[in-house]
């Protein structure tokens, strides 16, 4: 079992709509058409049959319809929490490495291979992108957490470490016994981490944004801090 949902400190779960895994089946069913159907050849010189193209482009139809969906998706989730958040932290990820395949007979093969499809599902090195660019537009702060800080195998009430497996969604700490969402105890030690950074961002009366901030998004995964106004 694993997740690619976006998760916050205070317990929120943003919901993944897996466009990709609703249509793939559909997707799948409609290639197999495809291979049956005459396709081109350019060093034989044979022309794709009719029935070839007409398939092919109702494949890219169902294709374009789900990147116009997760981009969609995307702008409303990155607009989303910018609109709520002056600063937005998130760990830095290595994207290329978590969506690469896993090795033939490696352990959790198949836990890494849904994984990788989730999050390439989500699209989620764009989705931080957008969130990046748009909260850089309303001069909002944006923080790359070192992955040495490895938020989802810390305990954010102790600090305490230990390992998880990918399975392992609940976060419950034999030191001091806190159990919570293993993304949501993420963000909380995201936030944890946030808290510290240098005098720009703790000094409260240099700026009122960071007065008492909240996390907001473990995406792990993305990790977002709520906005605090400055009172009047």
């Amino acid at each position: 079992m694993f997740t690619t949902k976006p998760a916050c400190s205070d317990g929120t779960i943003i919901d993944d709509p897996k466009f990709l895994a609703n249509t793939q089946q559909k997707i799948e069913q409609t290639s197999k058409k495809l291979r049956r159907k005459r396709a081109p050849n350019f060093k034989k010189k044979i022309k794709a049959s009719k029935r070839w193209r007409k398939v092919r482009k109702q494949i890219s139809k169902l294709q374009n319809k789900v990147a116009n969906q997760r981009q969609d998706w995307q702008h409303k989730v990155a607009a989303q929490i910018v609109s709520g958040n002056s600063l937005v932290a998130t760990e830095k990820l290595n994207i290329k490495g978590m969506t690469r395949k896993a090795k033939k007979g490696s352990k959790g093969k198949h836990q890494k291979t849904g994984l990788n499809r989730s999050l390439l599902d989500v699209g989620i090195g764009n989705l931080i992108s957008l969130i990046r660019y748009k909260l850089d537009e309303c001069g909002g702060v944006f923080v790359d957490v070192p992955l040495k800080i490895a938020p989802s195998q810390t305990c954010p009430q102790c600090g305490y470490k230990k390992k998880k497996e990918l399975s392992q969604r609940v976060h419950n700490c034999d030191n001091c016994n806190l159990i919570a969402d293993r993304d949501v105890a993420a963000a909380m030690v995201m936030l944890n981490y946030a808290k510290g950074l240098g005098t720009s961002l703790s000094n409260v009366d240099a700026d009122p944004l960071s007065k008492n901030p909240q996390l907001c998004g473990g995406f792990r995964k993305v990790q977002q801090l709520k906005r605090q106004k400055p009172r009047t």
